[in-house]
């Protein structure tokens, strides 16, 4: 089964054509875009060009470094199971899933529990959630922060920040917005309403796209407006437009990579480690997925010692 395994990666922002959506793995982020297949191809013009194009064993150890944060520019980073595991739900909602990748999903997020659990405890860096609070929170005592976008990440910093602060939200998605509302206790802005959020000294962005959501006017408003102030744009691509800096209270998704930059030997020898565990689990994987499928055939049992990596 995991020899079916097809995998795009597409620089982040780019979003291909794709045909019966609904059927295949489709994961956006910061820093890429991963589409999965098993076997199918999922454009409606072929093959397209990506950064990457990876197949069977190779693509599902790809997939374990990305989701274990060794892909991430903040190695080790958590942040990117919330969002593998909010594309996996859409996925499973959908009525014409391939059951088959649900399968290979599934089996992805146990080795990749294991692996964080056996060899990356301790390598984690601070995340992005995290050093914005250091930002907003410790280093501004921000005491209202406006959080802008619905996504994985947008619910980590509410997380980050409630305790700490008043927190509202502003997202094109009404009914994420309410969910995460009443579960949180936050106060909700319209969408319809963003472009007065200049009034607001204190914002973190979650929302990439290609196109811009707050232009070079709104800066220059919000910055006449707050004398204490900063704005946090962790969205990839970004979706502002200014020349402010770090020092005139804008935070940028590149001064958190700095930040969070990690250059110790020991822990890069624990990512080594990690490296390899990841090849033997992918190895291991295509043979244990084959021989379900053959036992599925035949009705034979696995055996025992084969039982700890289903």
């Amino acid at each position: 089964m995991l020899d079916t395994l097809r995998l795009w990666n597409f620089s982040s922002g780019t979003l291909p054509a794709i045909q019966d959506f609904g059927r295949f793995f489709v994961l956006q982020t910061c820093q890429r875009t991963l589409v999965l297949s098993a076997g199918d191809v999922p454009f409606a013009s072929g093959k397209l060009p990506a950064n990457e194009y990876l197949e069977g064993e190779t693509a599902y150890t790809y997939l374990l470094e990305t989701i274990c944060g060794l892909k991430s520019k903040l190695i080790g980073e958590n942040e990117i199971v919330g969002q593998f595991k909010e594309a996996y739900r859409i996925l499973a909602a959908s009525t014409v899933k391939d059951t088959r990748l649900l399968v290979i999903l599934e089996k992805l997020f146990k080795d990749a529990k294991d692996i964080r659990t056996e060899y990356l405890i301790g390598i984690s860096q601070k995340t992005y959630a995290s050093l914005t609070r250091k930002h907003l929170v410790s280093r501004m005592k921000a005491k209202h922060i406006v959080i802008l976008g619905s996504g994985a990440l947008a619910e980590d910093l509410i997380n980050q920040f409630k305790k700490k602060a008043t927190v509202s939200i502003c997202a094109r998605n009404t009914q994420r917005v309410n969910e995460l509302a009443e579960v949180h206790g936050l106060n909700i802005i319209a969408w319809e309403n963003r472009f007065e959020l200049s009034n607001q000294a204190f914002i973190a962005n979650t929302i990439g796209f290609n196109g811009i959501l707050f232009d070079a006017d709104f800066f220059e408003s919000w910055s006449a407006s707050h004398s204490e102030r900063l704005f946090v744009d962790l969205g990839g691509p970004s979706s502002i437009q200014t020349s402010m800096t770090l020092n005139d209270g804008v935070v940028r998704l590149q001064d958190i990579f700095n930040e969070g930059a990690i250059v110790e030997s020991q822990k890069q020898q624990q990512i080594e480690l990690a490296r390899n565990a990841m090849l033997e689990r992918a190895s291991r994987r295509r043979d244990l997925l084959n021989q379900k499928k053959l036992s599925m055939k035949l009705g034979t049992p696995h055996s025992v010692s084969d039982m700890r990596y289903l």
